[in-house]
């Protein structure tokens, strides 16, 4: 999904109280979308969890991500 589209969702879910987090790839869009939680990643375009045969790595991103909504 766009990156920009997931920052849209989330905000509009934020503003009915649903919190959201989000894993970002590129800061510089989330940034000035404003999003309140999320989680930066230095991946490239569509791995945004990784190396794909990388499991224990990509469960500690989603912990992580998990870990801003309180």
């Amino acid at each position: 999904m766009c990156p920009q589209t997931v920052g849209l969702v989330q905000k509009a879910c934020e503003e009915v109280e649903i919190q959201c987090a989000t894993i970002s790839i590129i800061d510089e869009l989330t940034q000035k979308l404003h999003i309140r939680r999320y989680l930066s990643v230095p991946y490239e375009l569509g791995y945004p969890l990784g190396d794909p045969d990388d499991f224990t790595h990509q469960k500690e991103i989603c912990r992580k991500a998990l870990s801003l909504i309180q």
